[in-house]
């Protein structure tokens, strides 16, 4: 269920989007299953709303996500002045979108800013603002946007929103997976979603390469087993001894965060002149996203996520 403010900015962002001429949707950079799975489903919905939309990543989206219809579709480039609304999905801080700046958004355009997202929305954001931190995903938000829109949910956009529910929650292992969004995940197959070749394509068909970096990343973990933390890091050389890329690290964090008795989980991986630092916890009592604050990141309370620049 969602509140009746969230149901009037929903109806608010169809009133604008039937004004709209040219609608680009744009996620975070590292797009995971719930930036991509949410924003291809907002093409969908779009387009049966009979709107010109686009979606426009500036990293390419995993390979283990090709399956999804319409994935062929996003772009790497655009033009922003070409279109009068943007809405932006699953970006809980919009410089990360890697097309802005600051998180402040001071730009000219476009027209009409619409913002789906299930992490904290800063307050100074502009735009239209459809955001709720108690969901488990941003796809859960645009299954909501269908329903208030009454727009049918076809097999193309259950399996988008399906992806995006089941990795943002750990393949509904997660705290955030609640009765609603079981509810929710039956209805999705109903309308077709197929949730084993979900499963099949994003958890189970890892390449030799990507065994053999796991295999290093688990080989590497140093525990503190008074502070409860587990960490491993993976360096630029750990990736080409492997022959393995940043993309085969997707879900070993989660494997980290079986040890018993561990707070936090912290794996760190080199990426160019960052490091990317993951967070996961299992235990009750911690919130990860306090600790990727520190560092000037965010997310959730049992998974979040930074960056350190490491020419500081």
């Amino acid at each position: 269920m969602i509140s009746i403010d969230l149901k009037q900015k929903i109806q608010t962002f169809k009133e604008q989007a039937l004004l709209a001429t040219k609608i680009l949707i744009v996620t975070h950079f590292k797009p995971d299953g719930d930036a991509v799975g949410s924003a291809l489903a907002l093409r969908i919905l779009l387009k049966e709303l009979g709107k010109e939309a686009e979606v426009a990543m500036i990293d390419t989206p995993p390979e283990t996500l090709s399956f999804l219809p319409y994935f062929l579709k996003i772009k790497e480039d655009y033009r922003p002045e070409h279109f009068d609304m943007v809405v932006i999905t699953d970006c809980g801080g919009w410089s990360r979108t890697g097309w802005f700046d600051d998180d402040e958004l001071r730009i000219d355009w476009p027209k009409y800013l619409v913002i789906i997202d299930h992490h904290h929305a800063q307050s100074y954001s502009p735009g239209l603002v459809i955001a709720d931190e108690e969901m488990s995903s941003a796809a859960q938000l645009v299954y909501y946007i269908f329903r208030e829109w009454g727009i049918e949910i076809n097999s193309d956009a259950a399996n988008c929103l399906m992806t995006g529910l089941s990795t943002d929650t750990g393949s509904f292992k997660h705290t955030s997976t609640t009765p609603e969004v079981f509810r929710i995940a039956a209805e999705l197959m109903e309308q077709g979603a197929n949730l084993n070749k979900i499963t099949q394509h994003i958890y189970l068909g890892k390449s030799v390469s990507g065994l053999k970096l796991w295999g290093r990343t688990l080989d590497k973990i140093q525990q503190d087993r008074a502070l409860g933390i587990v960490v491993s890091v993976i360096t630029r050389e750990d990736l080409e001894e492997c022959g393995a890329t940043l993309e085969d690290l997707e879900g070993v964090i989660d494997l980290m965060n079986t040890v018993p008795n561990t707070k936090a989980t912290f794996l760190l991986s080199e990426r160019g002149d960052t490091l990317k630092g993951s967070v996961r916890t299992n235990d009750p009592d911690v919130d990860v996203s306090k600790l990727a604050a520190i560092f000037g990141g965010g997310g959730h309370i049992k998974a979040a996520g930074f960056n350190v620049s490491l020419d500081e």
